[in-house]
Order: structure tokens, then sequence, then C-alpha cells
């Protein structure tokens, strides 16, 4: 009897150390990781020159707590069935769609803040005075005639004038 009970517990052991079918969850977020991932080599000259992709998409298994073997024997599950892989890759899209705004997001405000920062240190000469920013503005006056323009300033004409050029009598129009 003990020994049937040792051949039906070295079978299950057998049976159960084969892959295993990653889940939906997990499927996605170690999708997700990997299209990371490739990015992150693709951008980076020495992770391209040091890159195995086998050994670099072994830490990703490991992290969920799977392997090679399993990834590999899901993605052939999830490949006869073209919905249900569909479904991941369109879940991985998203999560990474939100993940590229909010990486927009803190980018722009470090930016925001560095530029605050570069006004705060920047070193202001207290020694020097301001000078007063008083300028001497004349106006200018625009008439139109039928057949002129009339350009003037105030200080070059008398009040007189002025109402003459800028109400002239009905009879002269």
């Amino acid at each position: 009897m003990r020994k049937y009970l040792h051949i039906l517990l070295v079978v299950l052991l057998a049976a159960a150390c084969g892959p295993q079918r990653i889940p939906r969850d997990d499927m996605e977020n170690i999708m997700a990781d990997i299209l990371l991932q490739d990015q992150q080599i693709k951008q980076d000259r020495e992770l391209k020159k040091q890159a195995d992709t086998s050994l670099v998409y072994e830490g990703i298994f490991e992290a969920y707590g799977y392997d090679t073997d399993d990834f590999l024997y899901s993605v052939e599950y999830y490949l006869a069935n073209p919905a249900k892989m569909e479904k991941i890759m369109d879940a991985v899209a998203d999560r990474l769609e939100k993940e590229a705004k909010v990486v927009a997001g803190e980018i722009r405000l470090d930016e925001w803040r560095r530029g605050y920062l570069r006004i705060y240190n920047m070193k202001v000469d207290t020694t020097r005075r301001p000078r007063p920013r008083v300028r001497q503005v004349d106006t200018l006056h625009v008439r139109f005639d039928n057949d002129r323009v009339y350009l003037y300033t105030v200080d070059s004409i008398s009040m007189k004038d002025l109402d003459t050029l800028l109400f002239p009598p009905v009879d002269s129009l």
C-alpha cells in the first residue's frame, strides 16, 4: 500500500511541476512590464549591448512567481483563444497609456519646479539701486479728412487750434 502511495505522490508531483497557465490579470501585468523593458533596452545603448531577452524577461517572470515555460505555455493558450489575447493586449495598451499620461504630468511638474528653483536661486545684485522707470510720453492724435490725414501732438498746438482740428465747423466739411 505504501508503495502505491509513493507512486501516486510522484505522479502528482510530476504533473504539478509542468508549466501552468498564467491568469489573465498576471498576464496583463507581465506583458506590460515586458513592453516597458523592451522600450528601456531600445533607448539605452549599454543595455542593448548587454541584453539577452530571455534573461531580461526571466526577472519579470520571477517577480510574478512564474518562469519562462509558464509564460510560453500561457502565450500558446491565449494565442489559441484570440478573443482572450485581444482583451489582454487592449488592457495592456490602456494601462500603458494611463501610465504615459501620469509620467507626462510628472515631467511637466518637474520642469515647472525646476523653473521656479532656477528663479529662486538666481543671484540678485543688491548693491545697485534700480532706476526709476519714468518716461516722457507724448500723445499722438490722428484726424482723417476727406483728402488728408492730420498727425499732431497736443503740445504742438494750442487748445483753440485743437478744437478746430478735432471739430471743424460744419460748413467746412
